[in-house]
C-alpha cells in the first residue's frame, strides 16, 4: 500500500513548485521567486493582450486596424483582472509543463483556495473564462486545448471581459489566428 501511494504523490513532489509571486509583468506573464531563483513564467495556455508597445503589438494593430490606444486599453483591463486574483508576496504552487522556442518557460499557476477556485484552480482556465484572455492552443495538449476553447467560447457568449469593453477587438484577434477558427 505504501509503493502504492508513492507512486500516486511522487510525480506530484518532483514537478509541483512553490515560489513567491515578485511581479505581475501583463495578463500572462509573471516573475516567480524560486529559492534564490528568478523565473519569469509565461502563465498557461493563454494570450493577453498587451500592455506596452512591441512588435505583437505593432503587428496586431496593422491587422486589425484598431489604434494603440485601444490595444493598451485592453490590455490595461487585463493586467488589472489578473492583479485582482494574484498578489504580490504571495506562494503560488506551479508546473513547468514546457518551455516556448525563445526558452521561455509556459507555468501553470495554481489559485490557493479561495473565490477564484470555484471557477477554477488555475490561472490561465480562470483568465479565459472570464474573457480577459484568449487561448494559446499551438503548443498546448489537444484535450487542454479543447477546454480552453470551450471557456473562450462560453466567455464571447456570455460577453464577459474584453468580449464585452472590446468586442470588435477581440473578435478581429480571432480571425487573425487559425488556431482559434472555432471561436469565431
Amino acid at each position: 500500500m505504501y509503493k502504492f501511494l508513492m507512486i500516486l504523490i511522487l510525480p506530484y513532489l518532483l514537478f509541483a513548485k512553490s515560489a513567491t509571486l515578485t511581479s505581475i509583468i501583463d495578463g500572462d506573464s509573471v516573475v516567480l521567486k524560486d529559492g534564490k531563483t528568478n523565473v519569469v513564467c509565461h502563465l498557461g495556455d493563454l494570450d493577453a493582450l498587451e500592455v506596452r508597445v512591441n512588435s505583437k503589438l505593432k503587428r496586431e494593430m496593422r491587422k486589425c486596424k484598431f489604434s494603440k490606444k485601444e490595444f493598451l486599453d485592453a490590455g490595461l483591463l487585463s493586467l488589472n483582472y489578473a492583479k485582482s486574483i494574484l498578489k504580490i508576496g504571495t506562494k503560488y504552487e506551479y508546473t513547468i509543463e514546457r518551455y516556448f522556442p525563445n526558452k521561455n518557460p509556459v507555468c501553470h499557476l495554481k489559485i490557493p483556495k479561495g473565490l477564484h477556485v470555484e471557477l477554477s484552480p488555475y490561472f490561465d482556465k480562470l483568465m479565459i473564462s472570464s474573457g480577459f484572455a484568449l487561448p494559446y492552443v499551438i503548443y498546448s495538449e489537444p484535450k487542454y486545448s479543447q477546454t480552453l476553447l470551450k471557456l473562450a467560447k462560453e466567455a464571447k457568449k456570455q460577453k464577459k471581459g474584453l468580449w464585452k469593453s472590446h468586442f470588435n477587438l477581440m473578435k478581429c484577434l480571432v480571425e487573425q489566428r487559425y488556431s482559434l477558427r472555432s471561436l469565431r
